[in-house]
């Protein structure tokens, strides 16, 4: 029986930690494309979002990630954060291997990437880490672009790991306090846990007063002692239909501007027939509990054209005595059969 050969041994390049310069990206990055040395499109998005890294001191110079150049002087790793070099018009310094067979690119990237949940359990998160995630890009859409795009247009919006945990500390360090109302409003509301953990997060924030913070979420939770007038009522009647959306790229917004609207309506003193919230609204301000100054009011009401018609909160009875009379899809008595 003859000894198996050993596999011939092969020669590791070099790494060297080098400052690259925008004018050296950006020649590296013509080589690339004068030799088609890398045939992996160049994502321009995920260019600015590195960028973005490299402007606001997101960005580790340590990271060792290798920036690999072939024969060429050709980028076959490393072409996205080359662009970002030329986009943050800033030097930045990277492991570098060069001479790199080409061969070696088809194990390149073959690893799992890791998401932003798991970025967070670095900085000591250690339970609902995927829900804090999808709550801070919601938080930070809400603070940042419900000024300046749509609601619908936040799903083209994407953070980085490293800005979702920048964002985490310095801003949204205290989320967890509401992770167990978020729980119940999950079991209780059937909302989206993003959702959820923000509509907690905003109102006890921006809404003032924590007892009518308090007041509100007990009575949207448990739906006890509710009348049909109340718009906690026609929220919760949304939330526990079979039809409604549960699953989609723009559904944990949705349900946050339900929530807030519903918030908006019942701290002024409103409530709408049908619960909704249209693609074309922009996301609504949040009505303060301890001043309520009619501009706010009038933020909770955008659009009532298509909302349907708001009208003021009346007592159950009252409202049955009217025949016909109607909330929402749901025809109520003509008989005094709501409680007073």
């Amino acid at each position: 029986m003859t000894e198996e050969a050993e596999p011939a041994a092969v020669a590791l390049p070099d790494l060297v930690r080098e400052v690259v310069t925008p004018a050296a990206a950006a020649e590296i990055l013509e080589r690339t494309r004068l030799h088609g040395c890398n045939p992996r499109k160049l994502d321009s998005s995920h260019a600015r979002r590195l960028a973005r890294d490299m402007c606001n001191g997101s960005w580790d110079d340590y990271n060792p990630d290798v920036l690999s150049l072939c024969s060429h002087g050709a980028a076959i790793q490393g072409q996205h954060r080359l662009e970002a070099v030329i986009i943050s018009k800033t030097p930045r310094s990277f492991l570098v291997a060069r001479n790199v067979p080409h061969r070696a690119a088809t194990t390149m990237d073959c690893g799992k990437a890791r998401s932003a949940a798991t970025a967070l359990s670095l900085v000591v998160v250690d339970r609902h880490r995927k829900d804090i995630s999808s709550t801070i890009r919601l938080l930070q859409n809400y603070d940042v672009e419900r000024d300046k795009v749509a609601w619908p247009a936040w799903r083209s919006v994407v953070y980085t790991n490293a800005e979702i945990v920048r964002f985490f500390q310095s801003k949204y360090s205290d989320l967890p306090d509401f992770l167990p109302l978020m729980t119940a409003m999950k079991s209780g509301v059937y909302s989206s846990p993003a959702a959820s953990l923000t509509c907690a997060y905003l109102v006890h924030r921006d809404g003032g007063s924590t007892s009518h913070a308090d007041n509100f979420f007990q009575g949207l939770i448990s739906g006890g002692h509710l009348d049909t007038a109340d718009p906690r009522w026609i929220t919760r009647r949304y939330f526990h239909s079979p039809a409604r959306p549960r699953r989609g790229n723009i559904t944990s917004a949705l349900h946050l501007g339900l929530l807030l609207k519903t918030w908006n309506l019942w701290v002024t003193g409103q409530t709408w027939e049908i619960a909704n919230f249209r693609a074309t609204q922009r996301m609504p301000d949040i009505v303060s509990a301890d001043a309520p100054c009619p501009q706010q009011a009038n933020q909770a009401l955008r659009k009532p054209s298509k909302d349907g018609p708001v009208i003021p909160r009346r007592r159950a009875a009252a409202r049955a005595a009217v025949p016909g009379q109607t909330m929402g899809m749901m025809h109520l008595p003509t008989e005094e059969g709501f409680p007073v």
